[in-house]
């Protein structure tokens, strides 16, 4: 399923597992679903019907400055130039997309979802099993949209406005171990007027 994908996956499980436990009325279908809000043809998705489904709305590239070391040691006189890691944002859109009388259950669980993401904000390798091991820490950081940002969003989705939320999830890391280069490993440094053959 790839990085992303497994990811959302394991959060979906979580948030369904939350929201079944809450709620009293039996239910066989899940209650969180991962999918595209229309199919290719602008139809609605079967898979996306009367639940709460997450929809990946866009990625970015987070921008924070580490200290990312590019030279790792492959032997006792080289190091390998390899390139720095990039992080990824994503913006996960939950859509409570339950129409018609199903209404008041949609208000009910987009408050689920704000809850348990209130409870749970961010997930590490013992909270949540599974987790890809380049993965140190997941957050979930509510996001603010205005009346214009949420247009555009909807028509983004291809949908017409239902109860939603927006978190931004930071971050994901893809690190590759190819080598760009070699460097000889520094064998001590010269001072001025020494003999030549003499390190410092």
């Amino acid at each position: 399923m790839g990085k992303l994908g497994s990811t959302l996956e394991l959060i979906r499980q979580r948030l369904d597992e939350f929201i079944r436990n809450a709620e009293p009325t039996p239910r066989n279908e899940p209650w969180v679903v991962l999918s595209n809000l229309e199919d290719n043809q602008g139809n609605p998705a079967t898979t996306a019907r009367n639940a709460v489904v997450m929809f990946l709305a866009n990625l970015q590239h987070e921008t924070i400055i580490s200290t990312y070391n590019r030279n790792v040691p492959v032997s006792p006189d080289a190091y390998g130039i390899i390139a720095p890691p990039l992080y990824i944002d994503l913006y996960v859109l939950f859509y409570a997309n339950f129409m018609d009388q199903a209404y008041p259950v949609a208000l009910e669980t987009i408050s689920l979802v704000i809850s348990y993401f209130q409870q749970t904000p961010w997930f590490t390798q013992q909270t949540l099993p599974g987790l890809d091991p380049d993965i140190d820490k997941l957050t979930f950081e509510f996001t603010n949209l205005d009346l214009l940002g949420l247009n555009h969003l909807m028509g983004l989705a291809g949908v017409k406005y239902l109860p939603s939320v927006l978190y931004k999830v930071r971050m994901i890391p893809y690190r590759g171990s190819a080598q760009q280069a070699q460097v000889p490993a520094a064998k001590g440094v010269e001072t001025p007027g020494e003999p030549k053959g003499v390190k410092s």
